[in-house]
């Protein structure tokens, strides 16, 4: 007796296992009937190596060939959702010493539908695209009438040089100084027409700069730790847009979530 219990102990100790769980093996992961997701995990107690076979429900059994325990069963070896049928076999004796276990495979999650831009985003964006597109146009005006100014500036300057040294000349340059002076009486009515020109520029200018937007930064979810993305807010709840600063202001002072003061978010460029 003696010596059968020492050969126990010795075989144990090779085996590095019971010699219980060496002949009876058990499957540790996947529980019975559990619900399992890809990757599956795959341990069991008993010899560290044994032949994998894995069956569909209702089908022939697939062997993956002999896989260390804990091993990983993928898409491959599970290609559908369903019920399957775990087999372990040992090498040697497989009908003799095996294990089996029962689980399903959880099919994916269903994809996420891409969210829907609103319509709203889309039309102030090209509002704001048409007042740039207007804004330049203004400017480019604005500074090819600068240029005309200026070279008329420079031109009745060199007019008044001209009429003052034709002042100290003699007495027979009086007509060419006549005409010189009907040129710069002409020359101050078109500078005269070109200023009021500007200034009504200058008043166009000023009215596509006005802020046609307003609105606020607010963080939507402000108890959370860190807190969310900070968004600007340019609509109430009515999803009417701040056309003015009052309007704004008089929501921001009622939402929890706000983060700053109303600001102009109209033309980009206004800042």
């Amino acid at each position: 007796m003696a010596i059968t219990v020492a050969a126990l102990l010795l075989i144990e100790l090779m085996l590095q296992t019971s010699l219980y769980r060496w002949l009876q093996p058990a499957v540790l992961s996947p529980t019975e009937g559990a619900v399992v997701t890809l990757p599956l995990r795959v341990q069991w107690d008993g010899p560290p190596r044994m032949n994998v076979l894995v069956a569909s429900d209702g089908g022939s059994p697939q062997v993956l060939g002999i896989r260390p325990s804990p091993c990983e069963l993928g898409s491959s070896e599970l290609p559908k959702p369903g019920l399957y049928r775990l087999h372990l076999r040992a090498p040697l004796f497989g009908s003799l010493i095996q294990a089996e276990r029962r689980f399903v495979v959880a099919p994916p999650p269903p994809p996420t539908p891409p969210p829907q831009a609103d319509p709203r985003l889309n039309q102030l964006s090209e509002s704001l695209s048409a007042l740039q597109a207007a804004h330049e146009q203004t400017q480019a005006e604005n500074t090819s009438l600068h240029a005309e100014i200026e070279a008329l500036r420079q031109e009745n300057s060199a007019l008044q040089s001209d009429v003052e040294r034709a002042t100290n000349t003699q007495s027979d340059d009086s007509d060419r100084l006549a005409a010189d002076a009907d040129r710069l009486a002409q020359l101050r009515q078109e500078n005269q027409a070109l200023a009021e020109q500007l200034t009504s520029l200058q008043w166009q200018l000023n009215a596509a700069l006005a802020c046609r937007v307003w609105g606020y930064y607010s963080f939507p979810r402000p108890q959370t730790y860190p807190p969310t993305r900070r968004t600007i807010t340019v609509t109430n709840i009515a999803g009417e847009i701040f056309r003015a600063e009052a309007e704004c202001e008089a929501v921001r002072l009622t939402d929890p979530t706000t983060a700053s003061r109303c600001f102009c978010v109209g033309p980009p460029w206004s800042g």
